[in-house]
């Protein structure tokens, strides 16, 4: 590595550190800040203009940020408007800054494995933190969703799409590369399964699980590598029987999908996959289709602009009143939905531009460029976003607007020079 190569290696580091420290939001700021700044000033003006006009996603993604702008100022309730353009904020700088780099393809794939490994350090690290505080497994409950990030303050689902994310680079860089330490790498996979499980984020490990079934039918299809294929469909039903013997609590976040219907009235306590499931219970399954009707009546109310990024919070509260959904007052909820959340804030049209800008071109980029890992990644965000809404929060701005752009980055062109040669002519 150069020593601008050197610099951007650190502050990336650094960045994804951030992703797991939820406690230090000045650091997560500082870092992403740093990283836009670098990133920003690494290659020219000038190449940068000539990247985004050929790269389409990145001037799809500005201009979405654009109508967040635009909305945030219009609405009736300014200063909430821009305390959600606030969290917003890595949809735009990060495109920007990491969107626009031209990186040889050798640093890219040092830092996407890097990001693999320090995801392995810090869940080491959580699990250990779990078996403690479980007073070595005496207490089974502490080792499970949310209880296992306790100590990055952070949620599971948001650790989870790392951990998924981390998965898909190490499987690509086994199967798809010479790397000299795949038999670490292999390590590193499987104890990563293991945690994605205990983090019981029910969306990303089904789509795990999806992803692992079909890749194995397709690697056994094409390279006939019958045994290997078996092997690994195998070691996943192995692995479920044992965790369901060794640990049988954690299936209630799954048989929760067994008790989805609700009450807008009921007052009765939330489950806890540490507790018996009953019906009067609200749980992580009718509560989101509670909230997400909701949000579906405000869209239908609010069609073709939505009711503005500024005014969103105060429309849900009066949707939930009406509803007599008091539960969700006092728990002060959101629609637990991006999709939702867009829907019904920005309308029809801001719906539109966000499944182009951060769904649509950079699906037809990855395919393109034969890019698989960029549109798996970017299918895993898809599948995260049901549930949860991401922009609401800024790890979740900073996880789309990072990897997404970063991803998609083409292999450097052997010479800037003669790229700018080919651009003028």
């Amino acid at each position: 590595m150069n020593q601008k190569e050197k610099i951007l290696y650190a502050l990336l580091l650094l960045f994804f550190v951030s992703l797991f420290t939820g406690s230090l939001a000045a650091f997560s700021s500082i870092t992403t800040g740093a990283l836009f700044l670098y990133g920003f000033y690494f290659n020219s003006i000038r190449e940068k203009w000539l990247l985004l006009k050929r790269r389409t996603h990145v001037q799809a993604m500005l201009v979405f940020y654009g109508l967040l702008m635009v909305s945030a100022l219009l609405s009736a309730d300014t200063e909430t408007g821009l305390h959600h353009l606030k969290l917003r904020l890595p949809l735009l700088l990060l495109p920007i800054g990491v969107g626009l780099l031209d990186l040889r393809q050798e640093f890219k794939e040092k830092v996407l494995l890097s990001f693999g490994t320090i995801t392995c350090l810090v869940m080491f690290i959580c699990l250990l933190a779990s078996i403690y505080y479980s007073g070595f497994f005496a207490r089974p409950e502490h080792l499970y969703n949310d209880a296992l990030t306790v100590i990055l303050e952070r949620q599971s689902i948001y650790i989870a799409l790392l951990v998924n994310v981390s998965i898909f680079i190490f499987a690509r860089a086994i199967f798809y590369s010479s790397h000299r330490h795949k038999g670490l790498l292999t390590l590193g996979t499987l104890f990563l399964y293991g945690i994605a499980y205990l983090l019981a984020s029910r969306i990303m490990f089904a789509w795990l699980l999806v992803v692992t079934l079909g890749f194995s039918f397709y690697y056994v299809i094409k390279h006939r590598k019958l045994l290997e294929g078996l092997t690994l469909v195998l070691g996943l039903i192995i692995g479920t029987v044992v965790v369901n013997k060794t640990l049988p609590l954690t299936f209630n976040r799954y048989k929760e999908v067994a008790y989805s219907s609700f009450k807008f009235d009921n007052m009765g306590r939330e489950s806890h996959y540490n507790m018996q499931i009953t019906e009067d219970q609200w749980n992580g399954v009718n509560f989101r289709l509670a909230v997400w009707t909701c949000g579906m009546e405000l869209f239908k109310e609010n069609l073709v602009l939505g009711t503005g990024l500024g005014d969103k919070d105060a429309a849900l509260k009066e949707k939930y009143a009406e509803k007599n959904f008091q539960y969700a007052i006092q728990t002060d909820r959101n629609v637990h939905s991006n999709y939702i959340d867009i829907l019904y804030s920005l309308g029809l049209v801001g719906f539109l531009v966000f499944a182009v800008s951060w769904l649509g071109l950079p699906i037809m980029q990855g395919l393109k460029t034969y890019n698989g890992l960029a549109v798996l990644v970017t299918l895993t965000f898809s599948a995260a976003w049901v549930s949860e809404v991401y922009f609401a929060r800024s790890i979740g701005a900073m996880m789309t607007g990072f990897f997404l752009p970063f991803l998609l980055l083409r292999k450097k062109e052997a010479s800037t020079s003669i790229a700018l040669v080919k651009e003028e002519e």
